[in-house]
C-alpha cells in the first residue's frame, strides 16, 4: 500500500511540476528565420542545347534560429521543377511538407528565380497544415545556395529564410 502511495504522490508531483509547460498554448501569430539543407534527385529532359526541363524530388533537415521556431528540427519533403533556357530560370515551383518533430505537418508553396549552379532567390507561401497548424497561412523569403553535386543526377543545397505566420 505504501508503494501505491508513493507512486501516486510522485505522479501527482511530476504532473503538478510539468502540467503548466504542457498546457502553454501556442502563439497565434510569429516570425522566425531558419537554415534547411537538402539533397534532390533530379531528372533533365534537355530540349535542345540552350533549354532543358528539370524536375526534382528531396528530402532535407531544418534547423531554427531558436528551438522554438515553428520548423525547429523537422524533417522536409520537397517536390518540385523548373524551365532553364541558356543557363537562366524565372519559373522554378514545387511544395514542400516540412514534418514537425510532435507529428504535425506544415505546407508550403515556393517560386524561385536564378541561374543554374548559383544562389536562387524565391518566395515561399505557408499553404497549410494538420494537427494545430490547420488553417495556418504565411509567408517566407528565402535564399538558396548551391553546394556541390555529391552524385550524378542528385544536388546538395542549403536554403536561409526568414518569414511570418498565423493561427486562425
Amino acid at each position: 500500500m505504501l508503494k501505491k502511495s508513493m507512486v501516486l504522490i510522485l505522479t501527482l508531483l511530476v504532473l503538478a511540476t510539468t502540467g503548466p509547460g504542457l498546457a502553454e498554448e501556442m502563439a497565434k501569430e510569429g516570425s522566425a528565420s531558419s537554415k534547411a539543407y537538402w539533397i534532390t534527385n533530379m531528372t533533365l529532359l534537355p530540349m535542345g542545347k540552350e533549354i532543358v526541363q528539370i524536375n526534382y524530388e528531396g528530402y532535407g533537415v531544418v534547423v531554427g534560429d531558436t528551438e522554438k521556431s515553428l520548423i525547429h528540427n523537422a524533417s522536409a519533403h520537397v517536390v518540385g521543377g523548373m524551365l532553364v533556357i541558356n543557363g537562366v530560370y524565372e519559373n522554378e515551383s514545387g511544395l514542400i511538407t516540412y514534418n514537425r518533430p510532435d507529428g504535425d505537418k506544415i505546407f508550403v508553396s515556393f517560386k524561385n528565380s536564378g541561374q543554374m549552379g548559383k544562389s536562387a532567390k524565391g518566395t515561399g507561401t505557408i499553404v497549410g497544415g494538420t494537427g494545430k497548424f490547420v488553417g495556418i497561412t504565411g509567408t517566407i523569403e528565402h535564399k538558396r545556395y548551391m553546394l556541390p553535386p555529391p552524385a550524378k543526377g542528385v544536388s546538395a543545397s542549403f536554403t536561409v529564410g526568414e518569414g511570418t505566420w498565423k493561427l486562425p
